[in-house]
């Protein structure tokens, strides 16, 4: 890993202290330009479309936009504070290996931003996504206040000290269980006060691709992670190892898919899931010939991410279709 230092693969090459715009920089805070905020528009959007599926009615998207809003809120609150608390440990400052998924957002250290305010926008995302759910809640039922606290404290805990779940090697876990059938669900009962087996079974199989997505984002991360005390798993276990975890995490949410349409919960348009079993191979085969390449993980990165869009895009059919 060590000739992948001093390389800069950014998209935003900004020279400290250069002006740019104050939207700019807040979008790019929140990670909107890394494309992370996809990762909580897909669960919530399949939950929907599962709910509205099982339930027999048409899609209600206004409920749906208003779920969404209140998850981007969380959402963006997380990404601020993961920031924040990565500067504080010196993760990212020390960090010289920098990718379009990795590194952090930069803007603490090109000097966009001062530290305090992230900490401070992350607070006030987080209490405008209570608001939302909390007027969301009076309109579907009082058990989406259940998943909103299992969201925010889990985003919360994910980064901030004393708890720093993602320096103590759990942060793939609840990044997988958030990201996955927690929001999943949150956004099925967001639809009809109510979580269908079907919004469950393909919130897990959404979770463990994600928690794929932040395992193999963490491999270029390795050095600076490691050094700093931000023990994630491909800290503690080795860039081989977490390549390992990343394709059978993969392999894993293929199986569940395959396995709920065998069952019935899945419409059978899921079985094409099946198909990302040679992507997934090929990817991961040979992994001790690419993991020194920093243009070949960035391309594992990109895949894994484009991947589980298409996925989601596959599962909105299905549901669509079976019902």
């Amino acid at each position: 890993m060590n000739d992948w230092n001093q390389i800069d693969k950014t998209e935003q090459k900004t020279a400290p202290g250069e002006t740019r715009g104050l939207v700019y920089r807040w979008m790019r805070a929140v990670g909107f330009f890394r494309g992370f905020l996809i990762v909580s528009l897909i669960p919530v959007t399949t939950g929907a479309f599962a709910a509205a599926a099982g339930g027999g009615h048409s899609l209600n998207w206004g409920l749906m936009l208003a779920a969404l809003c209140g998850a981007w809120c969380y959402h963006a609150g997380a990404n601020l504070l993961n920031d924040y608390f990565d500067h504080l440990s010196g993760a990212d400052d020390i960090n010289e290996v920098r990718t379009p998924f990795s590194g952090g957002t930069r803007v603490i250290q090109e000097s966009l931003l001062p530290a305090k305010s992230l900490r401070t926008a992350a607070c006030v995302a987080y209490g405008l996504g209570s608001a939302v759910i909390w007027l969301l809640g009076r309109h579907v039922g009082p058990g989406i206040y259940i998943l909103a606290i299992i969201g925010a404290v889990s985003g919360i805990s994910y980064s901030t000290r004393p708890i720093w779940l993602a320096y103590r090697g759990l942060g793939e876990i609840v990044l997988g269980f958030n990201f996955g059938p927690v929001l999943c669900a949150y956004g099925a009962y967001a639809q009809t006060g109510a979580v269908p087996l079907s919004a469950w079974w393909a919130g897990t199989a959404l979770g463990l691709w994600s928690a794929a997505i932040i395992t193999v984002n963490e491999i270029p991360d390795f050095v600076a992670d490691k050094a700093s005390g931000k023990m994630n798993l491909v800290a503690r276990r080795g860039t081989a190892a977490g390549v390992r975890v990343w394709a059978g995490l993969l392999y894993a949410a293929i199986i569940v898919i395959v396995a709920g349409v065998l069952v019935g919960v899945i419409p059978s348009l899921g079985l094409a899931a099946a198909g990302f079993l040679p992507l997934v191979y090929l990817k991961s085969r040979r992994a001790q010939n690419w993991l020194e390449d920093l243009d070949r993980v960035i391309d594992r990165c990109r895949t894994t991410i484009v991947s589980q869009a298409i996925l989601w895009i596959l599962l909105l059919i299905a549901f669509i279709r079976g019902a």
